[in-house]
C-alpha cells in the first residue's frame, strides 16, 4: 500500500515538473538577474554626446591680380585729342614710351592713353604694342569736331583766253560747329576765313589745267573732312 502512495506521489510530481517547465521565464540559462515581469516594457536609452560640428576656418579673399592695360610705343607718335588724324595733335611721344591706356574707339583702332602730363589723348594702335586683349575696354570719349560744310559749289568761273586769265568763285553753307573755314587748291591751303564767310573768289586760278578745290570746317579740336570740287581746265 505504502508503494503505491510513493508511485502515485512520484507521478504527480512528475506531472509538476513538467507543467513547471513549460511556463514563461521557468529557463534563465543560468542568469542571475530576475525575469521582467509580465506586461512591462523595458526601454533602453543611450544618450548620444553632440559630435562638434567642424568649424570653417575664414580664410582671407585671394585678391585677383589685375594687370593694368599698357601699350608701349614702336615709333615715335602724335598723340590727338580724339581717335582720328582729324583731331588736333597735342603731344609728340618718343617710341619706347609706356602709356596706360583707360579707353579705345568704337572700332578698336584707336587707344586713349594719358601722356606723362597727365593728360588724355588718343594713339593709333599701328603705333604701340597692347600688353595684354582691350576689347573688353570701355569706348572713350572725344571732344566734338565741326561738320563738313555743306553745298560746296562753283557758283560762278570766267575764263578769258585772250589775256589767259582764269577766276573760280565757290559757295558752301555750314555744317555746325565750325571756328574758321579753310580752302584748298590742288591741296595746298590758300585761305583761312571766318565761320561767318560763305563764299570764296580765286581770282588768279591756273590757266590750261583742271583744278580740284577742297573746303574743311575748323574748330579748337580740329578740321572736319573735306568736301571737294573739280574745275575743267581754261583754255
Amino acid at each position: 500500500m505504502k508503494a503505491k502512495r510513493e508511485r502515485v506521489l512520484g507521478f504527480a510530481l512528475l506531472i509538476l515538473f513538467v507543467l513547471a517547465c513549460n511556463m514563461p521565464g521557468a529557463v534563465n540559462n543560468g542568469s542571475t538577474e530576475p525575469p521582467p515581469s509580465p506586461g512591462v516594457t523595458y526601454v533602453v536609452v543611450v544618450e548620444n554626446t553632440p559630435t562638434p560640428l567642424p568649424t570653417d576656418t575664414p580664410v582671407p579673399p585671394t585678391a585677383t591680380e589685375s594687370i593694368p592695360p599698357k601699350i608701349t610705343l614702336v615709333k615715335n607718335s602724335n598723340c590727338r585729342l580724339g581717335p582720328s588724324i582729324f583731331y588736333n595733335s597735342i603731344d609728340q611721344i618718343a617710341s619706347g614710351t609706356e602709356l596706360p591706356v583707360i579707353g579705345r574707339s568704337e572700332n578698336s583702332e584707336w587707344w586713349q592713353v594719358v601722356n606723362n602730363t597727365g593728360r588724355e589723348c588718343w594713339i593709333f594702335y599701328e603705333l604701340a604694342t597692347p600688353n595684354q586683349d582691350f576689347s573688353a575696354l570701355s569706348i572713350g570719349e572725344a571732344p566734338p569736331l565741326p561738320g563738313i560744310p555743306l553745298n560746296f559749289f562753283v557758283v560762278d568761273q570766267q575764263c578769258l583766253s585772250a589775256q589767259k586769265k582764269f577766276s573760280v568763285t565757290l559757295s558752301w553753307s555750314s555744317g555746325g560747329g565750325e571756328t574758321a573755314f579753310r580752302i584748298y587748291r590742288d591741296g595746298n591751303r590758300m585761305a583761312d576765313l571766318k565761320p561767318t564767310k560763305f563764299t570764296f573768289k580765286d581770282t588768279a586760278a591756273p590757266y590750261n589745267k583742271t583744278v580740284t578745290y577742297e573746303i574743311e570746317a575748323v574748330n579748337e579740336n580740329g578740321a572736319s573732312e573735306r568736301a571737294a570740287q573739280f574745275v575743267p581746265a581754261c583754255k
